[in-house]
């Protein structure tokens, strides 16, 4: 299997920064594991307080325990600078992925065709 391949599924499928870790593109590497790691916890963590926030109105009496009701406050959409934060970690977390995945074929192809030293 060519190296361009190895590397852009090792960043497609173990994570992002693996296929530049594979080429010894560290710095390139760190950077996509960084950005993954860091939107990702974001993103985990938002989920966490939101989870508390709703159970605490289920204790409370706030939100009847029905699944319906639950179901609607699980679904609701967030507002303001949350859905803006939500949506940068998460846009940070795609385009991550997506330039792990890319760059790392085409660095790894250019390492196949001798253009690059390793």
């Amino acid at each position: 299997m060519k190296t361009s391949v190895k590397a852009a599924l090792l960043s497609a499928f173990v994570c992002p920064g693996c296929g530049h870790f594979y080429l010894k593109k560290h710095a390139m590497g760190k950077l996509l594991l960084f950005t993954t790691i860091t939107s990702l916890c974001f993103l985990i963590w938002h989920a966490y307080q939101r989870a508390q926030l709703i159970s605490q109105q289920i204790l409370n009496g706030e939100i009847p325990l029905e699944l319906n009701a639950i179901y609607s406050a699980v679904t609701q959409a967030p507002v303001g600078n949350e859905a803006l934060y939500i949506n940068i970690a998460t846009m940070a977390f795609v385009a991550a992925w997506a330039i792990g995945v890319i760059d790392s074929y085409r660095q790894g192809k250019r390492l196949d065709s001798g253009e690059l030293k390793p």
